[in-house]
């Protein structure tokens, strides 16, 4: 550990900047290569105390999103509970029982909606009775959009009793034409023996009943334990099945796949997606969907990149493949976790042409489950590093070279008192000579970049007298670029603008060649963000927007036009003009917002900071708001000037509540969504 001497800092406040893609219907332009993953997530449960595991997330027909997942929360048998989003995902609805049984563990449970729009939901029931174990597969349905649940007549899938924990698991119901299947893993007496591997089957509805098995993939002729089948439909009409396997030496498990004609065909040969890079590490839990563009997106979980080994350690990550399977690319740790947590049994859902949901069961930074919001089309102003700040308290999402880590790179916080505060939150990087002469390195590689021009920034401070320092970014499409570490022991913000990217990525990072011990260099609050006007909102357009909380439009109250004339928010009209804004690119990411009715501009009383100030209209000067997609395409208005947000006070949803600004809290009451009409 390097020693310096302590400096009071005081920490910057920092003011999000998120502007992401609006697209109208049937309007697609895509990543040029991955997906951007920014940072904005929103929790569906957290139990305040027992465990939640395996979220599964599905989009009915009316646009709600249901996640289940199974918990033990205030103790007794696990079951499997029931969540609800109506605003796209980003708040949910406190959680009821789908399935649960007095006489064993209920888990692993999957929805799929039928096109009657009855859902389907099927689960797993362990019943223990000394050593012998009855495991059942099973069938709720819910006739009235998932807020009840009952047992499916002949809805059993299967049975089966061993002298040990074995039985079936993880059942995945899909649509093949107009027929359920269902797909599953036997690792029972019958089907796999004493040998410990595992097989997956699938059968299929016949109306009253599922049909004999049908072997997917025979482990045990294969030699492995074959597990945790999902399957989607790709673009070409073909089937893709992703499973967890064994039969890759050195790896306690990777993941594989098989691609069927028509999904009942699977005499087809495994394939690879993933097999961890180190020895003795794994790869399990994948899932598999097609985006709106046609490209697959899958996701898994691998304690590869930590210091640690085992499902405990573990983290999620995403691929993709833009030619149906032939090829996976872009490895992305979206939810990434400190040394010893996880974040685990993940699930994905594309929620419309440009949005995907990812959800996960973590432990960090507390027990609950999450969903994280990726972008097909890259964000404006929407920070795309991963783990910007550093706060896992380690290098997740970052590269470093040889052993710089953590010999050179060293973790600073709470832990240690180094240096504190740090520019953002309890922790940042240090690089540091340490042991003489020597050079420390952190970066990290950024894919799914559309053409355009981005900004890189960080807060840095450093010893100075090093051979070199500075920030840099590469491999964008044009030469290196770097900038020097400013010398001084107060966080100060270092920035290269007007990045022009080309080739559908970029490459962030911070490089140090210490000519001494005491020499160092800190980083926190590191951003790269697109910084021209792409948003997808039709400058000069016409819009209404409507408040997701409440369902109800922003309006100029009483058919004002006159300076001062306040803003509320009311039930919908037809074509009211007093609820019609033109929306008008200013320049950098900003926008005015021009009611239709009055001619006068949406602005903050006073140009006013503070929490409550009043929002009306007025002559237009220079009131600017920046509109920031929150993901599936609900937007946030933040003020320029004060970099608060448009706010409907006190989450109200009665005719005539009033609007004002308030921190960004990132709730219903202030997201809106942009209703073009002209």
């Amino acid at each position: 550990m390097y020693v310096r001497n302590k400096v009071k800092i005081t920490a910057c406040p920092l003011v999000l900047l998120i502007i992401c893609s609006f697209l109208l219907p049937g309007f697609k332009l895509f990543a040029a290569a991955g997906m951007s993953w920014p940072s904005n997530t929103a929790t569906v449960f957290a139990p305040s105390n027992g465990g939640v595991w395996y979220p599964r997330l599905l989009k009915l027909s009316n646009n709600d999103i249901l996640a289940s997942f199974d918990t033990n929360a205030g103790g007794g048998n696990t079951r499997v509970m029931v969540s609800r989003s109506k605003d796209g995902g980003h708040s949910w609805s406190p959680a009821v029982t789908a399935a649960s049984d007095a006489s064993g563990n209920v888990g692993n449970g999957q929805m799929l909606q039928l096109p009657s729009g009855e859902i389907w939901l099927s689960y797993r029931l362990v019943v223990q009775s000394g050593s012998t174990y009855a495991t059942y597969l099973r069938t709720k349905k819910s006739t009235d959009n998932g807020f009840t649940w009952s047992d499916l007549a002949g809805g059993q899938i299967g049975a089966t009793t061993a002298n040990s924990f074995k039985g079936l698991w993880e059942p995945h119901l899909q649509m093949l034409g107009n027929t359920v299947a269902v797909y599953y893993a036997d690792d029972s007496p019958a089907a796999a023996g004493t040998t410990g591997q595992q097989k997956l089957i699938m059968k299929t509805w016949t109306g009253s009943g599922w049909s004999p098995e049908i072997i997917v993939s025979d482990g045990v002729a294969a030699g492995s334990r074959d597990g945790m089948p999902v399957v989607t439909q790709m673009a070409n009409g073909k089937f893709m099945l992703v499973f967890e396997a064994t039969d890759v030496a050195g790896h306690p498990f990777v993941i594989k796949y098989k691609i069927s004609d028509d999904g009942y065909n699977w005499n087809v040969p495994r394939q690879t997606l993933y097999i961890p890079s180190k020895t003795g590490k794994k790869a399990g839990a994948p899932f598999v969907v097609k985006l709106g563009d046609g490209r697959l997106l899958a996701s898994f979980q691998t304690d590869n990149d930590s210091i640690n080994t085992g499902d405990a350690y573990s983290s999620m990550y995403t691929m993709i493949s833009a030619d149906n399977g032939v090829t996976w690319q872009f490895r992305s740790n979206i939810f990434p976790v400190s040394n010893t947590t996880n974040s685990n049994w993940n699930a994905l859902l594309p929620v419309d042409d440009t949005h995907v949901l990812a959800a996960t069961s973590a432990n960090y930074p507390s027990s609950g489950v999450f969903v994280r919001f990726g972008h097909a089309v890259t964000p404006s102003n929407t920070n795309l590093v991963t783990n910007s700040g550093f706060e896992t308290a380690n290098v997740s999402g970052w590269t470093t070279y040889g052993d710089d880590f953590p010999a050179r790179i060293l973790v600073h916080g709470t832990n240690d008192g180094v240096g504190l505060p740090a520019a953002e939150g309890n922790h940042f990087i240090g690089l540091a000579g340490t042991s003489g002469p020597a050079t420390a390195y952190v970066g990290q590689s950024l894919s799914g970049l559309d053409s355009g021009t981005y900004t890189m920034r960080a807060y840095m401070r450093s010893s100075g007298g090093q051979n070199a320092c500075v920030m840099e970014v590469k491999d964008y499409g044009g030469a290196m670029r770097q900038t020097a570490c400013p010398v001084t022991g107060a966080w100060t913000q270092v920035t290269i603008p007007n990045i022009a990217v080309t080739n559908g990525q970029a490459t962030i990072g911070f490089y140090a060649s210490n000519s001494s011990a005491s020499q160092w260099a800190d980083i926190d609050r590191v951003e790269f963000i697109r910084s021209d006007q792409y948003n997808g909102v039709v400058s000069g357009g016409t819009y209404k927007l409507i408040n997701t909380n409440s369902g109800k439009a922003l309006e100029v109250d009483a058919w004002g036009t006159a300076n001062g004339s306040n803003v509320q928010i009311w039930t919908e009209g037809a074509s009211q003009a007093n609820q019609l804004w033109q929306v008008t690119h200013t320049g950098g990411g900003a926008y005015k917002l021009i009611n239709a009715h009055s001619g006068k501009s949406l602005e903050v009383s006073g140009l006013a900071t503070a929490n409550g100030s009043n929002v009306q209209i007025g002559d237009y000067a220079s009131q600017h708001w920046r509109i920031v997609d929150t993901g599936s395409g609900y937007m946030k208005l933040i003020d320029t000037n004060s970099g608060k947000a448009l706010d409907v006070a006190g989450s109200g949803t009665s005719d005539g509540t009033n609007v004002h600004i308030w921190d960004d809290l990132g709730n219903g009451a202030q997201r809106w969504k942009l209703v073009r009409v002209s």
